[in-house]
């Protein structure tokens, strides 16, 4: 009996060896899955440097996503390439997000790129040297140059508002091309622009007064928009995408000095204020406030750019 017993140990304990040793040479191989794919349409503007750094950096590689950043020069451009279906995404502005929903085009703000707050993103009414235009209520009959039922005319309008001026006492001239309106400030075309930094800072540089900046009322806010079907499809990938973007605005706002050359690389800065332009503090990805969002839509209504009744839930949607 002993002896069976001790015959029927050891036939276990051989059994249990060749186990161990077979597990030992099992391989368990990970199935890898196809990274999810992404377009997201930028202009060379700064509110694209937080997706321009997590490419950069592989955070979108590390979140198993493969995403392309489509480089547009013109919105006009960006915001065809988004209506025909060719891009999941883009960062512009909320006037174009209401603009692209009034069309018919089903898509939804899912995060600030700039202007959290009102120092971030800032645009300005500039005057020309020598104009003699120190005050908002030396505009009064002046030409401004901006770009009409845009970002541009909100911030002006606001502006002027805030300082106690009708906007229709000044002589809004429609120059949509950033550039051009700095030419035209600097011939003396026009008396006074408005635009947004870095060119903002260009012109001061190079003898422009600022008449006004918009740091005191959350006035100008660029956003990240995406088509619906992507978010119902792809929600995923888009939880995945903003990871990356708050890794890469954690670098920016806190090792700015290390992407200054990324951002000559991918912003239309004037050489002249390349190497000393200070890069923005961007913000963690989060939705726009609602008061904001209410603000331009008000605006734009009385406008007569929007013919429907747009509310704020119908333009944003919470990732």
């Amino acid at each position: 009996m002993k002896n069976a017993v001790r015959l029927r140990g050891l036939i276990l304990l051989v059994l249990s060896l060749l186990l161990l040793a077979g597990c030992g040479q099992t391989k368990v191989t990970a199935v890898k899955t196809a990274p999810e794919k992404l377009k997201i349409g930028v202009l060379p503007l700064e509110d694209a440097m937080p997706a321009v750094v997590a490419e950069k950096n592989g955070y979108f590689a590390q979140e198993n996503l493969d995403v392309e950043l489509v480089r547009f020069q013109s919105a006009v451009e960006q915001e065809s390439a988004i209506q025909s279906g060719q891009l999941d995404g883009i960062v512009n502005d909320l006037i174009v997000a209401a603009l692209l929903k009034e069309s018919g085009q089903n898509i939804k703000v899912t995060s600030i790129a700039l202007g959290s707050t009102p120092e971030e993103g800032k645009f300005a009414i500039v005057a020309a040297p020598k104009s003699g235009i120190n005050t908002l209520a030396d505009l009064k009959g002046k030409k401004i140059g901006i770009a009409n039922n845009t970002i541009i005319e909100y911030v002006t309008d606001g502006l002027l508002e805030d300082g106690g001026i009708d906007p229709s006492l000044v002589d809004k001239v429609s120059v949509p091309k950033i550039p051009v309106r700095v030419e035209m400030l600097f011939s003396h075309q026009v008396d006074a622009i408005v635009v947004p930094d870095p060119l903002l800072t260009f012109a001061e540089f190079k003898g422009a007064k600022i008449v006004v900046r918009d740091t005191a009322r959350n006035l100008s806010q660029s956003v990240v928009i995406f088509n619906q079907k992507t978010l119902n499809e792809k929600k995923g990938a888009v939880k995945a995408f903003y990871r990356a973007y708050a890794n890469a605005v954690d670098d920016l706002n806190n090792h700015p000095v290390d992407y200054q050359q990324v951002m000559i690389d991918n912003v239309n800065i004037p050489e002249q204020i390349a190497k000393d332009y200070q890069i923005q503090r961007y913000p963690k990805p989060q939705l726009p406030a609602e008061e904001d969002v209410n603000n331009i839509l008000k605006w734009m209504t009385k406008k007569g750019l929007l013919k429907t009744d747009l509310k704020y839930q119908d333009l944003v949607e919470k990732i």
